[in-house]
């Protein structure tokens, strides 16, 4: 083989390789415009509904019946906040629940949902949530909604 055809492929090898021909240049700007459109979609994932969430009202009333000796609608309505303010512990990686025992959240829930009646439980969990990250020392870095 003379040096010439040796030259033309590793030439060619060397475009391969590294990307400098014109069509790789298109696929690596095409590849950075994938990747930056799938960083802002995931950016604005961020915000979310809850869907099904039901109002202080239920709460405090379920709570009554607690009182009352008819604990099992209460208990669904604690397990559903603590599952929810876990869920949140997760997704933000600020455990503001360690140390904490569900009496303290339930009482804290009972304060504010008989000053916001109307507001529904996913809102008042994630008032309930930052209370407790103010209260232990944790940064909100806006992770919470």
């Amino acid at each position: 083989m003379n040096s010439r055809r040796l030259r033309r492929r590793f030439e060619s090898a060397r475009l391969s390789l590294f990307g400098t021909c014109r069509r790789c240049a298109w696929q690596r700007r095409l590849w950075h415009i994938l990747t930056l459109g799938c960083l802002l979609i995931s950016q604005a994932g961020l915000a979310y509904e809850s869907r099904g969430a039901r109002t202080c009202v239920g709460w405090q009333q379920y709570r009554q019946d607690e009182r009352a000796g008819y604990p099992l609608n209460s208990e669904t309505y604690q397990t559903w906040l603590i599952g929810y303010l876990s869920g949140l512990v997760a997704g933000s990686g600020m455990d503001f629940l360690a140390g904490t025992d569900n009496e303290l959240v339930f009482q804290m829930m009972d304060a504010y949902c008989s000053a916001n009646p109307l507001m529904n439980l996913a809102s008042a969990g994630t008032y309930v949530a930052r209370d407790l990250m103010q209260r232990k020392g944790i940064v909100n870095r806006g992770t919470l909604p």
